[in-house]
């Protein structure tokens, strides 16, 4: 009799799945490099400082030969990694020559409403104090309001998924106030609250309990009955019942909320601090465009995309970690 031995598959191993070839690694290099003679060689329509902009080119060249030379003849995982993202590479020289001829070079997308690459670095580089000082306090913001919103949200989700009593008398209301947009409380909020700061996290986190709250529901419900059955069956408390089973056997929805929330939150916050925030991305914003400067408008959109993509990757990095588990099937 042959005992046939389960294979355990690991879920990650298909993260990087676009198989590495040379050919593509050596093209993203080769469009980088036609990025950069191309500002250097094309005569400019619109008078642009490009010196940042040709540090930020060779310091991606530079990166991209480093991570293909050491994936090629040192880590397997770095060539994957290379690998996967090789043509997407190409693709992000193919687009700054691109916008760089449309823009900068040809005037055929003109200021004030189109501007260069080139010209975003350099506002950066020009308002790099005032933009650090409205990331860091955006950040903060959107932190505090962020883990009150989330706190909130999973609170809620766990006594509405598992006392019918509470979910009586609450999901009616979630139902209703939840399903209201933030920004639509926001003349409200500005009357009623003592401060902008107050308001501001108050917006937000209306924006990031609803998501929260209504899949950890949907998390907790999903619990097979079995489980609490056998849990009390061996005596567990309802206290180690919430801990041991409920918690975790919501944490999957849990984080599908948080990820919706992201996005609500990112937009919330812009919005709030439109209105009365002296400082803020949402305010340097909102600021600049009064100004006619959409150079420093597409300067803070730009920190905003990287600021929010780490934070997406954290949080992602995070989910990976705490529900490391599902990271294996049998």
């Amino acid at each position: 009799m042959v005992i046939k031995k389960k294979k355990r598959i690991r879920i990650n191993e298909s993260k990087y799945w676009k198989k590495w070839k040379i050919s593509w690694n050596f093209l993203s290099v080769v469009t980088i490099l036609l990025a950069y003679f191309e500002n250097r060689l094309v005569k400019s329509i619109e008078s642009v400082d490009n010196s940042t902009y040709h540090k930020f080119l060779l310091i991606y060249l530079l990166y991209l030969i480093i991570v293909y030379f050491s994936g090629f003849f040192l880590s397997l995982k770095v060539k994957k990694f290379s690998g996967h993202f090789a043509q997407l590479n190409f693709l992000i020289g193919i687009l700054l020559c691109v916008q760089d001829l449309l823009t900068e070079k040809l005037s055929i997308l003109s200021l004030p409403y189109f501007v260069s690459f080139a010209q975003i670095l350099d506002q950066i580089k020009e308002d790099r104090i005032l933009l650090f000082q409205s990331t860091i306090s955006s950040l903060i913001l959107w932190l505090i309001s962020f883990f009150i919103g989330t706190l909130i949200g999973v609170v809620l989700g766990i006594l509405i998924g598992r006392y019918r009593q509470f979910s009586y008398w609450s999901l009616p209301f979630l139902k209703v106030i939840g399903i209201i947009p933030a920004a639509a409380w926001m003349p409200i909020t500005m009357v009623i609250l003592p401060n902008s700061f107050l308001a501001e996290i108050f917006l937000i986190v209306l924006a990031v309990w609803f998501p929260v709250a209504f899949m950890t529901i949907g998390g907790v419900q999903s619990i097979l009955p079995t489980y609490f059955e056998s849990a009390l069956t061996l005596g567990f408390s309802e206290k180690r019942i919430i801990k041991k089973i409920v918690i975790p056997g919501a944490l999957p929805n849990i984080f599908i909320g948080i990820f919706t929330a992201i996005g609500l939150s990112f937009t919330m916050l812009v919005i709030s601090e439109m209105i009365g925030a002296k400082v803020g991305l949402g305010w340097y914003i909102n600021w600049a465009k009064s100004t006619g400067n959409y150079a420093q408008v597409y300067a803070a959109i730009t920190i905003m995309a990287i600021l929010f993509s780490l934070i997406f990757s954290i949080i992602n990095k995070l989910q990976e970690f705490v529900l490391r588990w599902r990271q294996t099937v049998n």
